[in-house]
């Protein structure tokens, strides 16, 4: 039975629904940076089995899934130049310590995705050094179409000598594979089928427009080719791209048939969710977030975030003070629908921005206690949190942490929110106020999201039928109660009913 905090309240006699995880990939999904997340044997450095130390926490917390940050061998921080597909990275651990993180994981209902990245190697990954001197020295390698030569300097090309370049795009040490090359795509076929045998959910695909630069359309056909592959291998294997465009960018890439397209456009300081809380009809245009959330990703599912390791976490953007219109942004980019994903440590306010290792910093467990604490990043310029840590938190009933719990369980406990179709009550809406109904699978709620900072509502919902309050989520300590059909609700607060019509 989930527990309930001030921020979210049963009408009292109402009998409690329990929550049981759908299986499907409809998920809660928590990103973890492992190397920042939790250090098991006091090498300051986060593991794997640091991660395992702390499923309970983030089952707890409300999230069904877990995206990883790649965890393969390489020779940078971040290790998005791989050097080993089928690897463990040995600061992270071992192949043993990845396969009970998986079963443990899987026992509490959290399913597991891992950044799949394809676009590029690491220039010290056997495959290039092979091709690379091979091209140089105008001899044979049975890798040397894996990658992209020339004899003349091209943009996006490194250098090898003064007569031969390679293709990369990012930097000289990620050499961009060359996706055309079947047996470079059975090679990816291969590495998935690896991983989705140890039991892997799903994969979340790094920098998708750089597939084929320049070339949208090859791009998608590559996603195209590649989501259906893995779905041979495991039918439900989720696919989610970061495809770090607009909107109407990302629609194209929707026709691969992945799963999912990471919104740019909802997150950050200055994104659509954010300018929820500062538009002068908000419950307004709140709707026509959530409306162009489901006409982008269409029958597949919206991917929906506030920050991630590239971009400046939420906090700052909104303003570390405003503790509210933080909770706010989260519970509002929660109830769009989809898959909802919370960058680790973003549920405590920890706040990062500028460059990538300020974004990457070690989660804060406890305020009192930082002997545990990971090392940052090399190179990061900024440590700073803005509210206190874990423990801290989980004893205040209005913390961040309280109130992205309240949020995540109300997610799991009304698979509509997800997963339902929204039909919205224009009649009973207003500026501030947004009423509508979800359904899914026979279960119909009524949703109520007050976006006013200040004022208490009243909502006559008399039209709706005979409902009943569940529960709500409030930014703000205020009581929100449901009598004789009028649900008076409180500033910055999202109640679901159930029952009606």
């Amino acid at each position: 039975m989930m527990a309930i905090a001030l921020s979210m309240m049963p009408l009292t006699g109402c009998k409690e629904k329990k929550a049981e995880i759908v299986d499907d990939n409809y998920r809660n999904v928590y990103e973890i940076f492992v190397a920042s997340f939790n250090d098991s044997d006091g090498d300051k450095v986060g593991d794997l089995n640091g991660v395992t130390a702390k499923l309970d926490y983030i089952q707890d917390m409300g999230y069904t899934a877990i995206w990883f940050m790649p965890i393969h061998p390489s020779p940078s921080y971040h290790k998005y130049d791989v050097t080993d597909y089928y690897g463990i990275d040995e600061a992270y651990g071992t192949m043993e310590d990845f396969d009970k993180l998986v079963a443990e994981a899987h026992k509490r209902d959290i399913n597991i995705i891992l950044d799949l990245v394809v676009n590029h190697s690491s220039s010290s990954h056997p495959w290039f050094l092979s091709a690379k001197t091979a091209y140089a020295n105008n001899k044979e390698s049975e890798y040397l179409d894996w990658y992209n030569f020339t004899d003349h300097f091209m943009q996006g090309y490194a250098k090898i000598n003064n007569t031969a370049y390679y293709e990369a795009r990012f930097v000289d040490s990620m050499p961009d594979l060359n996706l055309s090359n079947e047996e470079v795509r059975a090679e990816i076929v291969k590495i998935m089928k690896f991983w989705l045998d140890k039991g892997v959910d799903g994969f979340r695909l790094d920098a998708v427009t750089s597939y084929y630069t320049g070339n949208h359309g090859y791009s998608t056909d590559f996603i195209n080719w590649l989501n259906t592959e893995a779905k041979k291998i495991k039918e439900d294997c989720y696919i989610v791209g970061e495809c770090w465009e607009s909107d109407s960018v990302i629609k194209q890439y929707y026709t691969s048939g992945a799963d999912s397209f990471f919104q740019f456009s909802m997150s950050q300081g200055d994104g659509t969710i954010a300018k929820c809380l500062k538009v002068t009809s908000p419950a307004r245009y709140y709707k026509n977030a959530m409306e162009s959330a489901w006409k982008l990703a269409g029958t597949a599912i919206p991917a929906i975030f506030l920050d991630n390791h590239d971009v400046n976490r939420i906090t700052g953007g909104i303003g570390r003070s405003k503790t509210a219109e933080t909770k706010m942004a989260y519970g509002l980019a929660a109830m769009i629908g989809g898959c909802i994903y919370t960058y680790y440590g973003t549920e405590i306010g920890m706040v990062g921005s500028g460059k990538d290792e300020n974004k990457r910093i070690a989660m804060l467990w406890d305020s009192d206690d930082t002997s545990k604490l990971c090392k940052n990043p090399a190179g990061a310029t900024q440590s700073e949190y803005a509210y206190p840590g874990v423990k801290q938190q989980q004893s205040d009933k209005n913390s961040l942490l309280n109130y992205h719990k309240t949020v995540n369980n109300l997610r799991n406990k009304y698979p509509s929110i997800a997963r339902g179709t929204a039909e919205f009550v224009d009649s009973l809406s207003s500026d501030d106020v947004l009423v509508l109904k979800k359904t899914w699978n026979e279960e119909t709620i009524v949703m109520v999201i007050n976006l006013h900072a200040e004022n208490t509502y009243d909502i006559n919902l008399e039209s709706l039928g005979s409902l009943k309050l569940g529960d709500y989520a409030a930014a703000k300590d205020s009581k929100t109660e449901y009598k004789g059909n009028v649900l008076a609700i409180g500033p910055y607060t999202i109640a679901i009913l159930t029952g009606g019509k």
